[in-house]
């Protein structure tokens, strides 16, 4: 077994059972490895989640780069984006982003970095795309919106105002996304939006 499938193994093991509760002998027995081979390749469980964490950022970053590139529109671009992040939340169990937060601070800061720099300047570059094409609202400001855009992402996070067993990660994003969305579009946009919901339906 090389580095990268445990890190890959490890990383859908955190997704389906949480950070916190998967200890390192947990972790060789779901992999059929020993300890031993899992610390050839890890100082600790803490390396671990770090560097899963920077794998799991890395390959997210390359899915929205090829998405954001691609033909299309704004917001066509935006919703495949939104579809992308959705599937990947759908099957986050509850617990992980408390886990990181709480006991391991260096893949959380990997986390908000990822968040602060690379979402960021996604979603200001999506604004501006929009504005050029007609499709979002010309009074817009781009820089204003993406950190507004970027405060919205911390509902995501906070457990005390969307306590997660009354909402999921998957259903807050997707309301922020749709809330993102109307809240830019121009008349025109409207209209691109309220077609290609018609085709849609039939």
């Amino acid at each position: 077994m090389e580095e990268k499938d445990i890190i890959i193994k490890a990383g859908e093991l955190f997704v389906k059972y949480g950070i916190k509760s998967m200890t390192m002998d947990d972790i060789a027995r779901e992999m059929g490895v020993s300890k031993k081979t899992l610390y050839q390749f890890v100082e600790n469980k803490k390396d671990l989640v770090k560097k899963v964490m920077s794998l799991h950022i890395h390959n997210q970053q390359d899915c929205i780069c090829e998405m954001h590139s691609a033909e299309g529109n704004a917001i066509d671009k935006l919703m495949e984006i939104g579809a992308f992040v959705n599937q990947h939340m759908r099957s986050l169990h509850p617990s992980v982003i408390f886990d990181l937060k709480k006991y391991h601070p260096e893949a959380w800061g990997y986390l908000n970095k990822h968040k602060e720099e690379f979402i960021y300047t996604t979603i200001k570059s999506n604004l501006e795309e929009g504005m050029s094409e007609g499709l979002y609202r010309e009074d817009l400001k781009p820089d204003l919106v993406a950190r507004l855009y970027m405060g919205m992402t911390n509902a995501l996070i906070d457990s005390e105002s969307f306590p997660s067993d009354q909402f999921s990660k998957e259903e807050l994003h997707n309301e922020m996304t749709k809330y993102h969305i109307r809240a830019v579009l121009s008349k025109k946009g409207i209209e691109y939006i309220k077609t290609k919901m018609e085709k849609n339906e039939k």
